[in-house]
């Protein structure tokens, strides 16, 4: 299996304080020297629209240089059609979506792809951006590409899926405000994306089509009576579970493909738990996300899932005992544009009498 990922941006090869200052002066001048001459994105905007990000106000003005942190981000991009002004790109769960395998082209450097970690700010500057999505904590702290406030002096725009935002700039996983975890809340994500890329009748359709394929299975579910508890889980090999619990798309996730959360107590994801509170739980479906690379699909969850079977501890735990326990792909259920997917590919699971 796969490293567990750490979500969290390690600090490699970043350049001193100083030097990263220094960086940061040059690159603000560049910025100012471009604004004077009146700069195609200045005039893109001249109403000043913005969109409110985790408190932070982002000018709805299309940006010309994209980095893309995390799976969801850089699919994201793709999805609304600006992969064209994509310079940079990190962290792929899994393969990237068939549909957009044509258009990423690493090995030939558009983007610029580091797999395992951000770039380091210096390698950053140097791809030249002017907006920065990520998918997840981690790209905007100090151990990462920078806090939204520093790029922001840099003249660097920048955007987090809302269900990550931190309590104050800067902070990371540990320090998640009470954020909308539903489908509605990546709907609005998409929505505001489509303002802030240019993009918004491109991000129209892609909610509707995500609401249509949600719609679609609801009404494949309508009247269901008995909805199996679920839980969604990993394990990293040193005998803890680490949980995907409440306060996550995941659970909205479930709830949608006509499950009930086992954890919804536990907030969060990747939560770890020992075996015995598995046990206890009893759920009758587990779902193993597989992760993380660009060459992992589902079956990256096999490990997992044949020890869990060969596991005598966990032998009477329903799911193991029923044999439903099924792989999906850790992109799957991260907020993004395979939510909507997800939720039909997760109904077949919970109740396939019904497909």
């Amino acid at each position: 299996m796969a490293p567990v990922r750490t979500y969290r941006a390690v600090e490699s090869a970043r350049p001193p304080v100083r030097s990263w200052r220094r960086l940061r002066a040059a690159a603000a001048t560049v910025l100012l020297t471009l604004s004077a001459c009146g700069s195609p994105a200045a005039q893109d905007n001249p109403v000043g629209e913005t969109v409110r990000n985790c408190g932070i106000e982002v000018p709805a003005t299309p940006p010309a240089r994209i980095v893309a942190t995390f799976h969801n981000a850089i699919e994201m991009v793709y999805a609304l059609g600006a992969d064209d002004r994509l310079v940079g790109a990190s962290y792929l769960d899994n393969p990237i979506l068939p549909e957009f395998a044509g258009r990423f082209r690493p090995d030939e450097r558009e983007p610029a792809y580091y797999p395992t970690d951000t770039p380091s700010r210096e390698e950053f500057l140097r791809l030249d951006p002017d907006f920065v999505l990520s998918g997840f904590t981690g790209t905007f702290t100090t151990e990462g590409l920078g806090t939204r406030a520093e790029l922001t002096d840099l003249g660097i725009g920048s955007y987090l899926f809302s269900q990550y935002c931190p309590t104050a700039d800067g902070q990371g996983q540990t320090s998640l405000a009470a954020n909308d975890t539903t489908l509605e809340s990546v709907y609005r994500d998409i929505t505001d994306l489509g303002r802030i890329l240019g993009k918004p009748d491109e991000a129209t359709a892609l909610v509707a089509r995500m609401r249509a394929t949600v719609a679609e299975a609801a009404n494949a579910l309508g009247g269901v009576a008995e909805r199996p508890r679920v839980a969604m889980i990993n394990r990293p090999g040193n005998g803890d579970i680490r949980v995907f619990g409440a306060g996550d798309v995941a659970t909205s996730i479930i709830e949608a493909a006509g499950g009930d959360q086992v954890f919804d107590d536990i907030n969060g994801r990747m939560t770890r738990i020992g075996v015995e509170e598995l046990i206890k739980r009893a759920p009758q479906v587990i779902l193993v996300p597989a992760c993380c690379g660009a060459d992992v699909g589902p079956e990256g969850a096999n490990k997992v899932i044949e020890e869990l079977r060969k596991d005598p501890a966990v032998a009477n735990v329903p799911a193991v005992r029923d044999n439903r326990v099924h792989a999906i792909t850790f992109a799957e259920i991260s907020p993004g544009v395979r939510n909507a997917d997800a939720v039909a590919a997760i109904a077949r699971m919970l109740h396939p009498e019904r497909f």
